[in-house]
């Protein structure tokens, strides 16, 4: 039968779509870890998360240079021969820090599992973080640094943490080539020894995870033996500054970045599930208001976006665009006008079915392979999210009503309470 290419396929609802969360589970000294699996190949992703990221540091990248050296040298190999070996087993560990957690990874195929895992776990038990690396990769993540701070996004989004978290906070920091240079070795072993044991480590298991990757993943990471405790919750909510206004001079920029938050409630909250609804439908895809109206209608910027940040400890909203200088103050005055216009008047149910439309499938996505599902999992760590969020996220997408998008349009996007940040060059805004 030939496809008649001229006409669009069908298109058709999603069904009820539902997530189980894994159980949770403990290896032998204690780790908790969750398992997920479902791979149709014989590979395998484990994360492990220790509790120490960004909030933790008393010096900028602090948490990611220790865990990145970490992986560079053991009591059993130097980095060369860590790189050479998993590069022989076709398998690959990764570093990343995150604001309450740092992880460090190591992807695998399962004939292999039980001669990368030792490797990695060698690095995590017996790291000699030998100081020449340390200096490379310094010099490295400082020049990458210098690049991203000639970009006005980063100097307002930078701006913007300060003002929003407010000064003294450890996410108002500012990161710069002078602050990463200045980690020495000792606050990269300091770092290690207060953070990284057992008793402050969670796990999750991801891909085809049968019974013999349970068994050496018990055997190596469940057998990691250090005295340690696992760190206290610490209230590390923003304490706002009161200026509502900055703009950041960056002599000769030619275009002007635009950076505005509002406050929201956290995740638990039962208004944040509706509030992410609306957020979406002002700016949270190409086809959003502010989008259509800035972009498409008035060509003022190539793209603006407006999503609603969950975190432990935070939740705000998000806006953010880069323009040409002289289109500033009508790009804020379009943002506020759109605001307004959602708090009062009522989508059309064509608009409200688009968003509705977006929403589920890109919350689907979570649910493609076991690493999409295993990454939401992660997110209970790493952002405040709980077992049945997937779900109850869902139920709201389906349910949503103009009504309730008016009420929580009204509750928290109000225009007066923007707090701006416009970075650029001052002789042209």
């Amino acid at each position: 039968m030939m496809i008649d290419r001229s006409q669009p396929p069908a298109l058709r609802q999603f069904g009820e779509v539902k997530l189980t969360f894994p159980p949770r589970q403990v290896f032998t000294n204690g780790i908790q870890y969750w398992a997920v699996t479902g791979a149709a190949t014989d590979i395998n992703r484990l994360s492990i998360y220790v509790r120490g990221g960004s909030l933790h540091e008393h010096k900028p990248m602090l948490a990611a240079l220790t865990a990145l050296l970490l992986l560079e040298g053991s009591r059993e190999r130097n980095a060369q021969q860590i790189a050479e070996r998993l590069d022989h087993y076709g398998a690959w560990k990764t570093a990343q820090c995150h604001d309450t957690h740092t992880e460090v990874g190591l992807s695998s195929l399962n004939s292999n599992y039980d001669s990368t895992l030792p490797i990695v776990m060698d690095c995590i038990e017996n790291p000699t973080f030998p100081v020449s690396q340390l200096e490379v990769l310094k010099r490295r993540y400082a020049a990458t640094c210098a690049m991203q701070r000639e970009r006005v996004k980063v100097l307002a989004e930078d701006e913007m943490r300060r003002l929003y978290y407010g000064d003294g906070h450890p996410l108002a920091r500012t990161v710069t080539p002078e602050g990463i240079m200045n980690v020495t070795l000792d606050d990269v072993k300091g770092f290690y020894r207060r953070y990284y044991s057992p008793a402050n480590c969670s796990a999750v298991l991801s891909g085809n995870v049968v019974h013999d990757i349970l068994r050496v993943t018990d055997r190596c990471l469940g057998g990691w033996k250090r005295d340690g405790i696992a760190d206290k919750d610490v209230d590390w909510r923003p304490k706002p500054s009161s200026q509502m206004l900055s703009v950041v001079h960056k002599p000769g920029a030619v275009q002007a970045a635009v950076v505005m938050t509002l406050p929201a409630v956290l995740r638990s909250h039962p208004d944040y599930l509706a509030l992410r609804f609306a957020v979406t439908l002002l700016g949270g895809y190409f086809g959003s208001r502010l989008n259509r109206n800035i972009r498409e209608q008035k060509g003022l910027t190539y793209g603006i976006q407006s999503y609603l940040a969950g975190m432990v400890h935070d939740a705000h909203i998000a806006i953010s665009t880069e323009c040409a200088p002289q289109y500033v103050k009508q790009v804020i005055a379009e943002v506020r006008h759109e605001m307004r216009r959602l708090c009062q008047e009522p989508a059309s149910a064509a608009e409200m079915e688009t968003v509705r439309q977006h929403m589920i499938s890109d919350m689907v996505k979570t649910l493609d392979t076991p690493f999409t599902l295993a990454s939401y999992v992660s997110s209970t760590l790493l952002y405040g999210v709980y077992a049945e969020y997937f779900n109850d996220q869902m139920a709201t997408v389906q349910s949503m009503t103009t009504e309730r998008l008016i009420e929580v349009a009204q509750k928290y996007l109000r225009p007066d309470d923007l707090r701006i940040v416009v970075a650029g060059d001052e002789q042209l805004l």
